[in-house]
């Protein structure tokens, strides 16, 4: 072995060995979270691998950022054969990958991905240090523009290595399939620089090995961890549906929640060692942006400090001796607030945006548990959670009151309890109690019957669905709330079950026995059902032009978005789609028991203010439509504390079906 050869060995294994240091480091305290079953849905999981990780189609939705990771993505995985070659050629002279037919592709694709990684890291170090989206700007920003620094110099010396062989031989072999370094050497020779490319390509190739060795053995000690670790995390995600959280394990019946990090799953730890650093989560979340103290993407940052603060720690899944935790790893302490954690909406908005598939909720969720055994929680929340437990609801009404709105009925509605129906309505605590929602409800069971819908309702035997006493982290009465429900539901023959609350539709579709076999819907799907089928028919125009408004728990948690659009498209009205729709859809600020607490300081801030503010700045748009009660009521305040009550009106859909009938 030369000297050449000795050093070149040096820095393979100091990088190796400071690579599998930290790797194995991660590794190890990863897998001192609670063991959880993660091999099920083998298929899906492979097939989400290959989609959302190799191709990571959700990184487009942001078009510039998507398109400058791709090129550097590829120059990685197309320069990895590169690599290969150019170590093997320090051992032995003129190594060559045995590929076959594909050498000389293999030469163009690297090539051209070289070129498209350099744009794509300028494009990210422009961004970095010139446009400074707000959602970089964060403590980490100065490595993460270091590190593109090191990947320019890597895909650079690159370039040149090749440019510099083919001004020594011009007819070499793989010349004829590199443009990009063949353009380089004629403008090189052309620039009479053709005598430099003995030297420059002993340089090149010295400061390649440097730069990408000493990035190799870098980069698992930064954000860019993610390399290796988002792989696996969209494999080994949470396989249930978006809307359907995990039940206590029986064994954590006593100490529910996550109060500490060693209370969380191996898959919650293995989520911050993928996260980007994008800050896409905490751009997304409406209660950061309302002033909370939640942040999303720091959240992820200091639980990968706590999971690697906890060492070589034993492993344990209860809580320690005194009933708390060292500090390092308390995750109230180093990970998030109890006033962050209860700021939190539970919209979905962080984990869609995040290009790697966290779940930022999980973790929020599960604290939530922590904070309700410990009994600290907010005097909204609490009051709430009084009155669901003892009346079935939060209004402290009387069970026999929630059928108060069919008063104004023609005739009474069916018992389901007592008579078969083709469809159960689970009208909801704010469809029935709230005096606002009251004539909506009402004007739903007209539209249905002059639909000819056999309906029924569960009268005084309904109570609260429960999808926000869970997400408040009460899973004890969640449970006796849905059993409850069910048990009603039992005792009645229906096919279908049909509800106006998403709330209500997301826990009844994901969290509760199937009904008979039958669907959940939400009535703008029952709506767009009618009126494809002929049974509702529409007979008048409507002339408005009118804004929709996506619920959370109907379009990021179920994927319901284009029912509610063709129901709209069917009255004639002209929908004008607002700046944030769909999943990008900005939250009304009730979700997660968040309805039951004060508002935020600054109500300019408030979700539902600048929501209502978005609509009205829509050119020729006086009404927001909305598909959920809870919706209407948080607009519909939201109106008069902006000072928009001359000039936009907030309307349900059905309002507009019964006024197109």
């Amino acid at each position: 072995m030369n000297l050449e050869q000795a050093v070149l060995s040096a820095i393979l294994a100091a990088s190796g060995l400071l690579f599998l240091g930290r790797f194995l480091r991660i590794v190890v305290a990863v897998r001192k979270g609670i063991r959880e079953v993660w091999w099920d849905r083998l298929g899906t999981r492979v097939a989400s691998v290959i989609l959302d990780g190799l191709l990571q189609r959700k990184i487009y939705r942001e078009r510039s950022a998507g398109v400058l990771h791709a090129f550097i993505f590829w120059a990685f995985v197309f320069l990895f054969f590169g690599v290969v070659e150019i170590v093997g050629e320090g051992y032995i002279e003129g190594f060559r990958l045995p590929v076959g037919p594909l050498d000389g592709p293999l030469y163009l694709g690297q090539d051209l991905a070289a070129a498209l990684g350099i744009v794509g890291v300028i494009m990210a170090i422009y961004r970095r240090t010139v446009s400074k989206p707000k959602r970089l700007m964060h403590e980490g920003n100065r490595a993460a523009v270091v590190m593109l620094l090191f990947i320019l110099t890597i895909l650079v010396s690159f370039l040149l290595l090749n440019a510099a062989r083919i001004l020594e031989d011009a007819a070499a072999s793989t010349a004829e399939w590199r443009p990009v370094s063949r353009g380089i050497a004629a403008a090189a020779s052309a620039a009479g620089w053709g005598g430099v490319a003995a030297s420059l390509e002993g340089s090149m190739w010295w400061l390649h090995v440097v730069a990408l060795f000493t990035f190799m053995a870098w980069f698992p000690y930064t954000k860019h961890s993610h390399i290796i670790f988002a792989a696996f995390n969209v494999f080994f995600r949470k396989p249930e549906p978006a809307g359907a959280m995990r039940p206590v394990p029986v064994e954590r019946a006593d100490t529910p929640g996550a109060g500490s990090v060693r209370d969380l799953t191996w898959v919650s730890l293995l989520n911050a060692f993928a996260c980007t650093e994008c800050g896409r989560c905490t751009d997304n979340c409406p209660a950061h942006a309302s002033g909370a103290s939640m942040d999303p993407m720091h959240m992820m940052m200091r639980l990968r400090a706590a999971v690697l603060a906890r060492g070589g720690e034993a492993r344990t899944v209860t809580r320690a001796a005194d009933g708390g935790a060292p500090e390092a790893e308390d995750l109230f302490h180093a990970v998030h607030s109890p006033d962050a954690v209860w700021s939190c909406m539970t919209c979905l908005a962080c984990v869609d945006g995040c290009p790697v598939f966290n779940n930022h909720l999980s973790k929020i969720l599960e604290m939530r548990r922590a904070l309700v055994a410990r009994g600290e929680v907010d005097p909204g929340v609490q009051g709430a959670l009084e009155s669901l437990s003892r009346y079935g609801n939060s209004f402290k009404g009387t069970p026999k009151a929630r059928t108060k709105w069919t008063r104004s009925l023609p005739g009474p509605v069916k018992d389901a309890r007592k008579e078969p129906v083709d469809t159960l309505w689970f009208v909801g605590d704010y469809a029935s109690y709230d005096s606002r929602c009251q004539a909506l409800t009402a004007r739903t069971a007209s539209v249905f019957a002059r639909a000819g819908v056999d309906f029924g309702i569960l009268h005084d035997g309904e109570w609260n669905s429960g999808n926000d006493v869970r997400r408040v982290g009460e899973e004890g009465l969640f449970e006796s709330l849905r059993d409850r429900n069910a048990e009603a539901m039992k005792t009645c023959t229906f096919k279908d079950v049909v509800t106006t609350d998403p709330h209500t539709y997301n826990t009844l579709k994901n969290e509760y026995p199937p009904p008979n076999g039958g669907r959940v819907l939400h009535y703008t799907e029952l709506l767009d059902e009618l009126i494809r089928t002929g049974k509702l028919q529409l007979s008048k125009k409507l002339s408005q032009r009118v804004t929709y408004h996506d619920p959370c728990y109907l379009g990021r948690y179920n994927g319901v978005y284009d029912a509610p659009r063709r129901v709209l498209a069917a009255t004639g009205a002209e929908l004008v789609e607002m700046p944030r729709s769909r999943w990008k859809s900005l939250c009304c600020g009730a979700g997660g028991g968040r309805i039951w607490t004060e508002g935020v300081p600054d109500e300019s801030k408030r979700p539902a203010y600048v929501r209502v503010k978005e609509a009205a700045g829509l050119e020729g748009v006086a009404t927001l439509v909305v598909a959920c009660p809870k919706d209407y009521v948080m607009f519909t305040d939201a109106v008069k504390t902006a000072g928009l009550e001359g000039s936009l009106q907030i309307r349900d859909i059905i309002e507009l079906v019964e006024e197109a009938l």
